[in-house]
């Protein structure tokens, strides 16, 4: 595959002044083949129709040319005439979600409670206990009326979730909230739990949920670039907010955090000897995950930051009155660390949800 993204990229340099001056298309915008046929821009590496039929046969002529991204060149990709560019599945879903009002929200290490309803998509998963009781030790978000969207690693085979409950901001015993039992775990097919990528799960409820108090599905976001450092993200979760007591919350906290660029991210874990012989990371940080980290606390010097138990939690932006998940938390270098915390980016996965959420 990296000889054929060489071909691709060297040929599309070569080729470029051979482009016809149309109208520039975009990656994920419809297109038109010789043919006739609809496609979708692609860039050409990542195109299986072009490398199997265009490249191989060096039949170059019968390319159409959408534009470039930077150096790729992106090509109309031949596609299935039922298939569906990226993302039109859960932008439609997203239409559904109703609008929050705004709010501002604090600086669930160094957090902030969370305000009554401030976060409706908000799940947490309960694992049954040898004494009968519930333990909530992972979050999860509502991504449509009958899936969750977690952390691959919290529903390992030997140890999974019975219940999820949403609506409430407090899992204390007699507080109100939706309680609905889960009928089905599918993690990501290229997870492994000796690796710490592809960390994403989708989980489907026994019952399709709407109409209940304080309870609304989240947007996905499907947008691959990094946010600007200065975005205001925010992460929740019921994990451990005192680590000298390993202090769990039954309050759900908010913490607010900013982006930091992946290949950033990568060089802030060599520099903490994080990779070295770390089998978990073998290819270090990557493009399919995504890095945050929070304000230091004057006081404390403790950085704002997710912790145990808030793994499976959403990572997310309030954009245009709708929140947006980023990220599922996966992992961070322990707790309040000024090393970055990693999630998993929900954008590098849409395709995969949308082929099993919305598959119909």
């Amino acid at each position: 595959m990296e000889h054929f993204k060489a071909l691709v990229l060297c040929l599309s340099l070569a080729l470029a002044s051979e482009l016809s001056l149309g109208q520039t298309l975009y990656k994920g915008d419809g297109c038109e083949l010789r043919d006739g046929k609809p496609g979708i821009c692609t860039i050409a590496s990542e195109c299986p129709w072009f490398l199997a039929q265009i490249v191989k046969n060096k039949r170059f002529e019968d390319r159409v040319s959408c534009g470039f991204e930077g150096a790729e060149e992106v090509i109309c990709c031949k596609t299935n005439a039922t298939a569906r560019p990226t993302g039109v599945r859960s932008r439609l879903a997203c239409e559904q979600v109703p609008k929050y009002n705004e709010r501002i929200t604090f600086h669930i290490i160094d957090g902030e409670e969370a305000g009554e309803g401030e976060f409706p998509f908000m799940a947490a998963l309960g694992y049954p206990s040898e004494d009968g009781t519930i333990s909530y030790r992972c979050g999860a978000s509502l991504i449509s009326g009958n899936f969750l969207l977690t952390a691959a690693h919290c529903i390992p085979l030997n140890d999974r979730p019975t219940v999820a409950i949403l609506g409430t901001n407090n899992l204390a015993p007699g507080n109100p909230g939706v309680v609905i039992n889960l009928k089905a775990f599918i993690p990501h097919p290229e997870y492994k739990s000796s690796r710490s990528y592809h960390d994403i799960a989708l989980v489907e409820l026994e019952r399709h949920i709407e109409n209940e108090p304080d309870v609304n599905p989240i947007c996905l976001n499907d947008n691959l670039d990094d946010l600007p450092e200065s975005t205001v993200l925010s992460a929740e979760g019921y994990g451990i907010i005192d680590l000298d007591r390993n202090l769990r919350s039954n309050q759900l906290m908010k913490v607010n955090l900013s982006t930091v660029a992946w290949t950033k991210c990568n060089q802030s874990y060599a520099d903490a000897n994080l990779l070295k012989n770390n089998r978990k990371l073998a290819q270090g940080i990557i493009a399919t995950q995504y890095c945050s980290t929070g304000r230091e606390n004057d006081l404390t010097k403790v950085v704002g930051d997710t912790c145990q138990g808030d793994s499976g939690g959403p990572l997310q932006i309030l954009d245009d009155g709708k929140y947006k998940l980023i990220g599922v938390t996966s992992f961070g270098n322990g707790c309040g660390s000024t090393t970055p915390n990693v999630s998993t980016r929900v954008a590098a996965y849409i395709d995969w949800i949308e082929s099993v959420v919305w598959a119909s």
